[in-house]
């Protein structure tokens, strides 16, 4: 992997280990030590970093990355767009489990109803840029139960390990190729319902404000949840945790 190139980013930094990727391309951003598009890539990291004060289990074997994408003005849920990628691209490399491998919104990739990608992204508004982090369990077989009760990954569902350069590759690939049109507004929200974990399921969403619980119908074209609550009325909602989900 150390000699990973792509051409959407002009330059690929590789790193044996690190505490955070997406802490490394901060500091080398706000540093002014890199310029356009570049990928962060580490080996594994000490101290990755999951959605809110989640941490995130990332040993050697595994594909740990923050993506720094320079001067792009998105409209819609960037998070999600980069769900959509993922899914398609493990879809095509996997047929096998292709039925298995669902999107969790916001921001996560189930396989077999556990849990094998997370996606983190943040904005530099100050610097023009966004930062994608992705998390995944691809040649990762010894999960802690205790830490990881709920994971799993390519090695472990497939039986075999998998080729991460030609699995990063492909999602980049997937990635660069929709890009244009998603800066255009156009969110794939069709094919994320078709693929979505959560639809039709009675849930309970944390957010700042509050906890609600409703059935969810989808996200819309922004990329926000739509949740039918008790009163009937269908509810958008762009931010928060789903906690926990039931038939």
């Amino acid at each position: 992997m150390k000699n990973f190139k792509h051409p959407l980013f002009d330059e690929v930094l590789h790193f044996n280990k690190v505490s955070s990727t997406s802490s490394k391309a901060e500091r080398l951003i706000n540093s002014n030590t890199t310029q356009g598009n570049f990928l962060c890539l580490a080996g594994e990291q000490s101290s990755g970093k999951g959605r809110g004060n989640n941490s995130w289990f990332a040993p050697a074997g595994g594909l740990w990355l923050t993506a720094a994408l320079y001067r792009f003005d998105f409209k819609s849920n960037i998070t999600i767009f980069t769900g959509i990628c993922i899914h398609k691209t493990l879809s095509e490399l996997f047929p096998a489990i292709a039925e298995k491998l669902k999107i969790k919104w916001p921001n996560d990739i189930y396989l077999s109803d556990k849990k094998i990608c997370g996606i983190l992204t943040s904005n530099l508004s100050n610097k023009r840029y966004h930062l994608i982090g992705i998390g995944m369990n691809t040649n990762v077989i010894g999960l802690d139960e205790e830490m990881s009760p709920n994971a799993t990954s390519l090695q472990i569902e497939l039986g075999k390990a998998v080729d991460n350069e030609k699995v990063l590759t492909s999602i980049f690939n997937n990635f660069a190729s929709a890009l244009p049109g998603f800066v255009e507004e156009e969110l794939d929200e069709k094919y994320f319902n078709q693929h979505s974990l959560l639809k039709g399921l009675h849930i309970e969403l944390d957010t700042d404000y509050d906890t609600f619980r409703g059935k969810a119908k989808g996200i819309d074209k922004n990329g926000a949840l739509l949740i039918e609550l008790k009163s009937g009325m269908i509810q958008p909602f762009y931010a928060g945790s789903v906690i926990s989900w039931t038939q």
